[in-house]
């Protein structure tokens, strides 16, 4: 079983999230997606501290099972 990683950037301010982007890659188990989130929250506050200073934002993340490469029953 594979494993997607989605994340957005939302506000604090508004309670506005934006479209949530879906990582390229995929992962073997639930365990790296959910470490993945969290090394590109860090990554990415890092990047645009300042920003998410002002504006007051954040990353929600989370991970789905990938059932694309499943055959129907």
């Amino acid at each position: 079983m594979k494993f997607v990683l989605a994340y957005t950037i939302c506000s604090a301010i508004t309670g506005f999230c934006n479209t949530p982007v879906v990582h390229p890659i995929k992962f073997e188990t639930w365990t790296d997606c959910t470490k993945a989130g969290a090394t590109i929250t860090i990554k990415v506050t890092n990047e645009y501290k300042q920003k998410f200073n002002e504006e007051k934002l954040y990353i929600s993340y989370f991970c789905n099972e990938n059932n694309t490469d499943k055959t129907p029953a």
